[in-house]
């Protein structure tokens, strides 16, 4: 078994929540149906759920097994915005700024749902391109 295979075999073992907060990026959706197709990891994917599908079938990527939460609708950001309150208020945050940065800007978000423990890993779809371009280039 070579090294890519049993990075895959150990992911498939112990599959973690991978959080991708970069919608916007085609390359996220890319990414999200590669993890799907390969099974080695959930992901979540943040933002408007009609928009991100309509991306994702505009590039041709099934991301059917990706879960999309919309911080405008999700019965969790209430608890975000508080954590994200409480851990920056000596920097000066308060419950509308809070908001206002986990609607708006999709990695809080992101690093709030892992903090919260409703997810395993936040990744920036940089990083995990990187990866995959490193694994395509051990399988050339």
């Amino acid at each position: 078994m070579g090294f890519v295979e049993l990075l895959k075999k150990r992911a498939k073992e112990s599959v973690k929540t991978i959080v991708l907060p970069e919608t916007e990026d085609m390359r996220t959706l890319e990414a999200t149906d590669k993890i799907l197709k390969e099974g080695v990891a959930k992901i979540i994917l943040i933002g408007n759920e009609e928009e991100i599908n309509k991306k994702a079938a505009e590039g041709g990527f099934d991301i059917s097994g990706a879960q999309i939460v919309d911080p405008e609708k999700s019965d969790r950001t209430q608890a975000y915005i508080d954590k994200f309150v409480e851990l920056r208020a000596k920097k000066g945050m308060t419950p509308e700024k809070a908001k206002e940065i986990l609607h708006t800007q999709y990695p809080y978000y992101g690093v709030m749902m892992v903090k919260m423990g409703d997810a395993e890993v936040w990744y920036p779809v940089h990083a995990i391109l990187q990866q995959i371009h490193f694994v395509h280039a051990f399988r050339s």
